[in-house]
């Protein structure tokens, strides 16, 4: 598949997750995640910011980007639910969001393709009652193994790359923002695994941890979660 068409399938998913102004979350992640109690690990990845900040929105593994099958919970990493109407969590979220100031410096988390870097197309936005366009860099990566990954940080105020450039870990690609469908500033970020067949699924970039199976990954529509952090390198999740 072109990657042209590769990175308009990956938008549509993206510009949609992105649907709500992020907001602490109030559930930890008590099962302690890491690449050890990770289901599928793959660490090659490297921080996306200095230092630290504090979680808003988590990766939903009931269904992300499926808002029209919501079901009113997300389900962490851990397997527990997270009520959406007591937590202010996103259900469908596809991603995590951190909030940060406005014009954070924000880093490639590997070597990659920049594959855009810019402003969407206008979308209109439920919570803020409006169209927005939100600026966002999408960067492909390929792992150790020969896998494809395509990582996207959203609502940015401004970028540092553009499309076509080939970039290494820890490159300045751009400035934290509140672009886009967004309440409070914040950094978004998504990513994609990709199949054989050259089509990708947003996965959970932290894997699974809890017994049993990955709802998502049981899905036709999903993919297997991967822990993909380098040891030292995950933004904390609590």
């Amino acid at each position: 598949m072109p990657r042209g068409v590769v990175s308009l399938l990956i938008l549509s998913g993206v510009i949609s997750g992105c649907r709500g102004p992020s907001s602490p979350s109030t559930i930890t992640t008590a099962c302690n995640p890491s690449a050890s109690t990770a289901r599928v690990a793959m660490p090659f990845f490297s921080k996306p910011f200095a230092g630290d900040f504090p979680i808003g929105n988590l990766f939903d593994h009931d269904k992300p980007l499926v808002f029209s099958d919501s079901n009113g919970y997300l389900l962490t990493l851990c397997g527990d639910r997270d009520d959406a109407s007591e937590t202010g969590q996103t259900d469908g979220h596809d991603g995590y969001d951190w909030r940060m100031a406005e014009g954070t410096s924000l880093l490639a988390v590997a070597d990659g393709l920049v594959m855009f870097a810019g402003l969407q197309a206008p979308a209109f936005c439920p919570p803020l009652g409006r169209n927005v366009q939100a600026i966002y860099v999408q960067v492909l990566h390929r792992a150790p193994d020969g896998t494809e990954f395509v990582t996207v940080y959203g609502h940015l105020s401004r970028v540092s790359v553009a499309q076509g450039d080939r970039i290494t870990a820890g490159a300045a690609i751009g400035l934290s923002g509140n672009t886009g469908c967004s309440g409070t500033p914040h950094l978004h970020f998504g990513v994609f695994r990709g199949r054989p067949d050259g089509t990708f699924a947003v996965i959970d970039p932290y894997g699974w941890h809890a017994p049993g199976l990955d709802p998502w990954e049981a899905d036709p529509r999903g993919l297997p979660s991967v822990w993909l952090w380098r040891e030292g390198s995950a933004p904390r999740t609590q």
